[in-house]
């Protein structure tokens, strides 16, 4: 299998790059940048005979499709995908090669998904949205959303914090310990900016319509230090996709949290004002018990899936949580884009035209590959039980 990653010198990329370059099915990993010398360097931290370097400039259409012709699959890490997306699964489609992306905007996933005939005229697979939200957790989404018999309402919510600081001493992380501020990058920011800007989409009532971003909220539990997370609905590409794929009687929305003082000064340049009009309410309810593994780990980041439905005429409730310590955040933020890379290179993802996750890929053994990244990652051994923690609450 040869792969061509596209931003090959971007975050995204290297992370994937380092678990595709951990199959033997794969032979060559192509790093295309439009700033080789940067490919160069990102290359050089791998050492190995299977990766390559090139400058492409993505924008130019028959260049991009010159080259991705000689390759079985191709991942796309170039950002923002409200402006790159489109133009890039129109030459890779008419290249006819099978695509993989990490699209996180709503937007930019809804013209994505416009292309479907298009790709199934062509015989392409194209998997959208798979990074680790959307991507993983769309997965688990659909893992619960097989445990019942009709679906009510689906909730993303993701939540980030600070990394103990005794936690990062020794690690690539321990730069951050005086500047935390580091960990968002200019990406990251215009990416929040964008997804907190103006009214953003949940599924409500059997169809998408719009709230305002970033001002109503719930809480969010994970395991501490992480702890109860103020969460607020954001525009993130999981509503529309879940939304089109499955069948979800009444609600499906996205949640994220970043540090409440970073999300107020998000909100005061997207919304023009620092306190959400809808914050959450006090809750006097006990903070989630996370199994013992994950009690002292050191958990900062995460992200939640909660599914409510019907199953032998009861109300159900199911949470999905996939959580990160700093010794785990290679496997939570990267596994998705290269798990989704090997399987579409070794023909386990069959449908041709735009797929998401939920859509084309088997969440069984998807989760297998994660909990080995976790292990290998860790050096202990990771179940998929472990990685993805479920609960089952019966609500009547």
């Amino acid at each position: 299998m040869k792969v061509i990653v596209l931003g090959g010198a971007g975050g995204m990329a290297i992370g994937g790059i380092s678990y595709l370059i951990r199959y033997d099915e794969v032979e060559e990993i192509m790093m295309a940048d439009l700033n080789k010398e940067a490919a160069d360097q990102a290359a050089s931290q791998f050492n190995s005979p299977k990766i390559r370097t090139m400058s492409l400039n993505v924008l130019d259409k028959s260049r991009l499709i010159e080259v991705v012709k000689d390759y079985d699959v191709v991942l796309n890490c170039v950002g923002p995908f409200m402006k790159f997306g489109v133009p890039i699964l129109e030459a890779v489609i008419e290249a006819g090669v099978n695509y993989v992306d990490i699209c996180d905007d709503h937007d930019a996933a809804e013209e994505l998904i416009k292309l479907d005939e298009k790709a199934q005229q062509a015989g392409v697979s194209a998997l959208i949205c798979m990074g680790t939200t959307p991507g993983i957790s769309n997965l688990q989404a659909v893992d619960l959303y097989n445990k019942l018999d009709e679906t009510h309402s689906i909730k993303i919510a993701w939540a980030i914090t600070d990394p103990p600081k005794e936690d990062l001493v020794g690690t690539p992380l321990e730069a951050i310990i005086d500047n935390p501020d580091a960990l968002m990058t200019e990406a990251t920011m215009d990416h929040l900016y964008h997804v907190t800007t103006g009214d953003i989409p949940v599924f409500k009532d059997g169809e998408m319509t719009g709230v305002p971003a970033i001002e109503y909220g719930e809480w969010i539990d994970f395991a501490e230090p992480l702890g109860r997370a103020e969460s607020y609905y954001i525009g993130h590409a999981e509503p529309t996709t879940l939304a089109h794929y499955l069948d979800i009687k009444d609600f499906c929305g996205c949640l994220g949290s970043i540090m409440p003082e970073v999300f107020k000064d998000i909100r005061e340049k997207s919304r023009g004002h620092r306190e959400a009009l809808y914050p959450p309410k006090p809750s006097h309810e006990p903070l989630w018990q996370a199994p013992e593994r994950w009690r002292n780990r050191g958990v900062w980041g995460g992200q939640a899936v909660i599914v409510e439905g019907m199953k032998d005429n009861q109300k159900i409730r199911y949470t999905s949580r996939i959580m990160m310590a700093v010794k785990d955040m290679n496997a939570y933020n990267n596994s998705g884009q290269a798990i989704g890379t090997y399987l579409m290179g070794t023909g386990q993802i069959t449908r041709k035209g735009v797929s998401a996750p939920e859509a084309c890929i088997d969440p069984e053994p998807f989760f297998k590959e994660l909990a080995q990244n976790y292990s290998l990652d860790a050096n202990e051994v990771f179940t998929v039980e472990e990685i993805n923690i479920i609960d089952k609450e019966v609500l009547s």
